[in-house]
């Protein structure tokens, strides 16, 4: 007996798919900024831990040094999600664009 959900899981499927191509660059942009800016306070959050664990056979002292870092380390990683999310919302606002900066040239992508 087939199942009425494979076919509705299809249309689902094929309707985010659509959905997504329909997006303006703007949403495409904010999007990548949303992606690459919770991508590097993934990572921030990865070390917060990995210094936290490295000291847990360690002193009192080193693991309360380790854990004040750990904490510092994870501000730091909700600062640079907080404004990533907002340079997305300017984005989507039409405030800013996204814009690249290398050592040499600036790309503006419009």
């Amino acid at each position: 007996m087939k199942s009425a959900l494979t076919p509705m899981a299809l249309l689902l499927a094929a309707g985010l798919t659509l959905a997504a191509c329909n997006k303006s660059p703007a949403e495409q942009q904010a999007d990548a900024v949303r992606d690459s800016t919770e991508a590097t306070a993934d990572s921030m959050n990865n070390a917060a831990d990995a210094a936290e664990d490295s000291a847990s056979n360690s002193s009192d002292a080193a693991q309360v040094g380790a854990e004040a870092t750990a904490d510092s380390m994870r501000a730091q990683a909700d600062a640079v999600e907080d404004k990533g999310e907002a340079k997305a919302d300017a984005i989507e606002d039409g405030k800013t664009t996204a814009a690249t900066t290398t050592e040499t040239t600036t790309t503006e992508a419009k």
